[in-house]
């Protein structure tokens, strides 16, 4: 297929099918046959698997192994580039720890399928999905703000998609888009997509973990959310200044095997 063989595009277009196949089995599950813990588990598994699906994709598509895509490339770097994500994730570590009275109905079991498990293997899924496969192609083009925002904004606009299958939200899909955005921009910048797993996954623990909390009515609180919309602003447009700043390397594939040029790729 020709659009496998140019690695500008393939990432994007193999990165949209595995997500199509994984959100329809997922779907079918949830709605016919599994609730609760059970579905956890199940759902932590199947991201387990596509995540290994992903990583065969970007050894087949771009050759590069396990040990390139998960290598801690210039740390100091993916940190920078994280800042808009930081300041977004301090806002919101800052709002629990302001608004949180007490836990309830929080079990054992849902601590470690839901809170733990399946944000654990959600981190390691989606990023090298949505960042390490769909973004790949970047490296492969003749470079550009115009491009690589392209890349960021598309892998960002599917992430928010998968987000509200279950139901159209506009809001969850902007601000779970500006997340993506903001993880796609760290990538792009340094090709780390550890660092972006391990904020997706601490995020993603916090936030599942506020299903179980009872909240304080105060002030303050009232305060800080009514913020939020103003964090996801400055998260995004932070990360974007972030993007289309001067890239300090030439244009090449982060921990790949080779070198290959736009006419190469073509």
């Amino acid at each position: 297929m020709g659009v496998l063989k140019d690695k500008r595009i393939c990432g994007i277009a193999a990165g949209s099918l595995t997500a199509a196949v994984f959100c329809s089995i997922s779907l079918i599950v949830v709605l016919n046959f599994l609730k609760g813990t059970p579905w956890y588990i199940f759902s932590s598994a199947l991201r387990l698997v596509f995540g290994l699906v992903v990583l065969y994709l970007l050894k087949k598509l771009y050759d590069k192994d396990a040990k390139d895509v998960f290598r801690f490339n210039d740390p100091k770097s993916a940190f920078a580039a994280s800042a808009g994500f930081l300041i977004f994730f301090v806002y919101t570590a800052a709002s629990f720890c302001i608004g949180a009275k007490a836990v309830t109905g929080l079990t054992a079991g849902l601590l470690i399928s839901r809170v733990i498990l399946q944000q654990l293997t959600t981190g390691f899924y989606e990023e090298i999905l949505f960042r390490a496969l769909m973004c790949e192609g970047y490296r492969y083009t003749k470079g550009g703000t115009a491009i690589k925002l392209g890349f960021a904004l598309f892998s960002s606009v599917i992430f928010g998609a998968v987000h509200i299958l279950t139901g159209w939200d506009i809001t969850r899909f902007i601000e779970t888009g500006m997340i993506g955005f903001a993880f796609a921009v760290v990538y792009l910048q340094t090709g780390n997509i550890i660092l972006p797993m391990i904020l997706h996954f601490v995020y993603d623990v916090i936030i599942n973990f506020g299903n179980y909390i009872e909240w304080r009515e105060t002030e303050i609180f009232s305060v800080m959310l009514s913020w939020r919309t103003a964090a996801y602003a400055v998260m995004f447009v932070v990360s974007l200044i972030i993007l289309i700043r001067k890239e300090k390397t030439e244009n090449t594939p982060y921990g790949g095997k080779h070198e290959d040029t736009y006419s190469q790729a073509r």
